[in-house]
């Protein structure tokens, strides 16, 4: 069966240079230090989405041993002033994130999962300090009654998708425990538990 456009139905279809431009505007970083080569990836951006498709490639015997990773979902994330939100799009093939996109106009899905940036913020400050996601902060537990993060779909075997592919979804994410990133405001998510151990000795 042919997927259904998600993003032309439920969730409303946006032009990603403008929509993104919002949550990205100039003002909103203009309080993070610009930095040389080195400079920190940016959470919501293009970039730290493709740095998790590239820590995904060097942990393909680890996603294998999962099992196949078939699906195409959307991640909506909106500032929590109500302002525009930045969206994505992520397509999966076997071990491999294949594609990274800004926007969900044009692109068909199997679902969107969206919310607030407040709610996106607690899954990732929860995988850095710990390495992972805890039950209580795990994408299976934040859309189980869509109260912190929901899921969009036009179809049911769309849906499907999102909790048969629960642990390679939630392996990927659990990836940026591993990057080095700041939020708009220019805050960084809390250091891992063994890096606040050692510092306290």
């Amino acid at each position: 069966m042919a997927r259904r456009r998600t993003a032309s139905a439920r969730v409303t279809s946006n032009d990603s240079a403008g929509r993104n431009r919002a949550f990205f505007g100039r003002d909103v970083w203009s309080n993070v230090p610009v930095v040389s080569a080195a400079a920190p990836l940016r959470f919501p951006s293009r970039e730290f989405f493709d740095a998790l498709r590239e820590a995904m490639r060097a942990e393909r015997e680890r996603f294998s041993r999962l099992g196949f990773f078939d699906t195409t979902f959307g991640v909506r994330i909106s500032p929590d002033d109500g302002g525009e939100p930045a969206d994505f799009a992520l397509r999966f093939e076997v071990f491999d994130c294949v594609e990274v996109r800004e926007g969900l106009a044009d692109v068909e899905t199997d679902f969107v999962v969206e919310g607030p940036f407040g709610a996106w913020r607690e899954m990732l400050d929860t995988i850095h300090a710990l390495g992972a996601a805890d039950t209580a902060h795990s994408l299976n537990t934040l859309t189980h009654f869509g109260e912190r993060l929901r899921v969009r779909y036009d179809d049911p075997d769309g849906h499907d998708k999102l909790y048969r592919f629960a642990e390679s979804i939630q392996e990927f994410f659990d990836l940026s425990a591993r990057l080095d990133f700041v939020y708009p405001d220019g805050s960084r998510p809390p250091a891992a538990r063994a890096e606040r151990q050692r510092s306290a000795r």
